[in-house]
């Protein structure tokens, strides 16, 4: 029987989206019109996850999985794409002269990048899509063309993606060379004549895994990183691709019993530690806004391998709920600072905040909840339903350090909030606040709302987790109908 592949429709709209843009600039510039046409195509790859698919190639190795795991990912990231172009808009088109249209063909290119990780099943389909995500992200951290801590941000950038790609490349490499195949999924060393090459190579993927998701031990300078870019590309570093890099990692060791002690294993057990503790450590000390939502990512991206490590029926769902309740609110929070204080990301500059926008610092307040996992934002069930994963798969020492390390996230979560409700002291005068354009206020408005009703009402986000399918890469030779 022929075998048979298909190229997603997401991915297939963004490609082509992609050369429309190109096509565009090279017309002639316009950001206005060119912001527009970039919003329309990630609208359009919106609309086309859940279309049927209409690009089939017969005879061609397998390269994406058409799972539900990949469309609720894809979704995921273009939800974010759409949410960061928005907070773009001011900052891009208004307000900065050296932002031009290719802006937005970077972040259509790094949208498509971020789709394709989420259904690769091929080590080469998996890392073309991940040089996707990571070379427009390296011109858009650098977009900033006035300051000097963009180029500064953009080297420490390419330093960490360099040897993120150099270990990845080399674990396939090892893997490849004891399986013979090229599949994305952790090898199965059990029955193997050199299990040592395999693990290795396990290991080595992992590594260059974390260090694309800036885990502790492999963070080094997230923190610069953000706080050097603007605060739109900070989202799409800390949101963005972090969703990327989880969905595939969770695709590759979809085949994996996690439940026995093993070198990959380990490895993720101390690595959700760290991050757990470290994350909320650093986050901790911070005095800019930027900082403190990484280490706060950090943090998450640690609670979230707390799901990732408690394999069952709770593990992809509370992920996948997980995943999402982080997004909203640490949109929220970057789209906040991009409308009101684009320029002053300080947290003492946020002092009488609820005197001065009371609006704005009440939704502040409901994403900060929601980070802090406090009732009733949707972070108090995302957290929740995390522990219920962690119940269910044994893991009581790391529920342990997550709730431990939680208590810590309270504090400076809830610095903020008493920031807001607190004068300035008369050393330190207000900084002067801005209005939100039309669109970045209905952005807040409408992530502030979703915040508050998934987490009065989680079902619908429960329920389609309880639906999700990871599918393993195909055999070689495996064959199949469209």
């Amino acid at each position: 029987m022929m075998s048979f592949s298909f190229l997603p429709n997401a991915v297939l709209v963004l490609c082509v989206g992609a050369l429309v843009q190109m096509l565009g600039v090279a017309i002639g510039r316009n950001v206005a019109r060119d912001a527009v046409i970039g919003l329309l195509v990630l609208v359009a790859s919106l609309v086309a996850v859940s279309m049927p698919t209409v690009l089939y190639m017969a005879g061609s190795v397998a390269l994406f999985a058409p799972d539900v795991w990949a469309s609720y990912s894809a979704v995921l990231i273009i939800l974010s794409a759409i949410a960061i172009h928005i907070m773009s808009w001011r900052n891009a088109v208004v307000s900065d002269a050296t932002v031009g249209s290719e802006y937005y063909l970077l972040l259509t290119l790094a949208t498509l990048g971020g789709v394709s990780m989420t259904g690769a099943v091929h080590d080469v389909s998996f890392f073309l899509g991940l040089e996707t995500l990571s070379l427009p992200l390296l011109g858009l951290i650098a977009f900033r063309n006035g300051r000097i801590d963009a180029g500064e941000a953009a080297m420490k950038y390419i330093v960490l993606s360099g040897v993120a790609s150099a270990m990845l490349l080399f674990g396939f490499a090892l893997t490849y060379l004891e399986t013979g195949s090229l599949r994305f999924i952790a090898p199965n060393t059990g029955d193997m004549p050199e299990p040592l090459l395999a693990t290795m190579g396990t290991v080595l993927v992992l590594s260059g895994m974390f260090f694309k998701l800036s885990a502790v031990p492999f963070h080094l300078w997230l923190a610069d990183v953000l706080e050097g870019t603007s605060i739109p590309v900070a989202a799409l570093v800390a949101v963005l691709s972090k969703i990327a890099l989880f969905a595939a990692m969770v695709r590759y060791f979809a085949s994996v019993n996690l439940y026995m002690s093993g070198p990959a294993t380990n490895e993720v057990i101390a690595v959700a530690i760290l991050s757990m503790v470290g994350g909320n450590l650093l986050a901790l000390v911070q005095t800019d806004l930027r900082r403190m939502l990484a280490g706060s990512s950090i943090a998450h991206i640690g609670y979230l391998l707390v799901a990732f490590l408690s394999p069952g029926p709770l593990s992809f769902a509370s992920s996948a709920f997980y995943l999402a309740a982080y997004s909203v609110s640490t949109l929220g929070i970057f789209a906040l600072m991009a409308g009101i204080m684009p320029q002053g990301t300080d947290i003492r500059d946020w002092h009488g905040m609820f005197r001065r926008r009371p609006m704005a610092a009440a939704a502040m307040s409901i994403m900060l909840l929601s980070l802090a996992g406090i009732p009733p934002a949707v972070g108090f069930f995302a957290k929740f339903y995390i522990a219920a994963a962690g119940m269910a798969g044994g893991r009581l020492g790391l529920l342990l350090i997550l709730v431990m390390s939680s208590v810590i996230g309270l504090y400076y979560y809830l610095r903020v909030i008493r920031i807001m409700l607190m004068p300035a002291p008369v050393e330190r005068p207000e900084r002067e606040v801005t209005s939100p354009w039309f669109g970045n206020g209905a952005l807040i408005a409408v992530l502030a709302c979703v915040t508050l009703l998934f987490g009065v009402f989680p079902g619908t986000l429960v329920d389609l987790g309880r639906n999700l399918i990871v599918m393993p890469s195909p055999p070689p030779g495996s064959s199949g109908q469209p």
